[in-house]
């Protein structure tokens, strides 16, 4: 009996601390909305939560958790297209992109629609990795549809009228050079949450997945200098003023 009673007692606090972090979650949007979704409050939480939802998604894309999630979602990805397993390369390519997508989710629906409410059940940290659970199929099926393009061409090079492989087809050598890589993927993970435009978003992104920069400023319809100026511009304020993890709550992220 005493058992049942710590548990149940156990319980209540659980359900009084969920319920206190999305009132707080609550007063933080109310804030936010305040300031328009921009500025330096603004940019930290949302800092905070794309590196929660970075972190969680790529955990289920190791463990395939990924799949059931998305299939709970109401988004599953067929079955013919669930990968017995893939490299690290892969993941952090789909899981950079559905992070991306999801967070323009989550700004659009969530906050500036508010169809985030703290009477929903989930902190805005457990909504935002939903919104990113939403777009997984989006971005994994494309990613998969890519990947069985390019292994089909691995044997079919594309050849210029003097009979040289194109320059279009040949690899860029930065993309496979593992410090090129590293350092990508490191400034990657401290700029990506601070850019709230889409099409930087994504141009950084396809940075850190080996494309040039004019490659990457071609795919989301920049100018390569359009590009270099924005990504500079969040690199030189990023260094100038470092930013500082926001608390957000008890209904935040851990």
């Amino acid at each position: 009996m005493r058992n049942l009673e710590r548990t149940l007692a156990g319980e209540a606090q659980d359900d009084a601390r969920r319920s206190a972090g999305r009132a707080a979650d609550a007063r933080l949007v109310d804030i936010l909305r305040a300031d328009n979704f921009q500025g330096p409050h603004y940019e930290k939480v949302i800092t905070r939560l794309m590196e929660y939802g970075w972190l969680t998604i790529n955990k289920w894309t190791g463990t395939g958790e990924i799949f059931g999630h998305a299939h709970r979602a109401g988004r599953p990805v067929p079955t013919h297209m669930t990968p017995p397993n893939w490299d690290g390369d892969a993941r952090f390519e789909v899981v950079t992109e559905t992070v991306i997508a999801g967070l323009d989710v989550f700004l659009e629906h969530g906050l500036i629609r508010g169809k985030w409410s703290p009477d929903g059940g989930a902190s805005l940290a457990t909504y935002f990795v939903g919104a990113s659970v939403r777009s997984f199929r989006t971005v994994y099926t494309r990613w998969f549809r890519d990947a069985q393009v390019a292994q089909a061409e691995l044997g079919l090079p594309s050849i210029d009228l003097d009979g040289a492989p194109s320059a279009r087809e040949m690899p860029d050598l930065r993309a496979t050079d593992p410090c090129n890589a590293a350092a990508t993927h490191d400034e990657i993970q401290r700029v990506l949450p601070h850019i709230t435009g889409t099409q930087v978003r994504r141009g950084l992104a396809l940075r850190a997945l080996g494309y040039t920069q004019q490659q990457a400023a071609a795919e989301v319809g920049l100018t390569e200098k359009a590009l270099e100026g924005r990504i500079g511009r969040i690199r030189a304020r990023l260094q100038s003023n470092p930013p500082e993890q926001p608390d957000l709550g008890e209904g935040g992220a851990r």
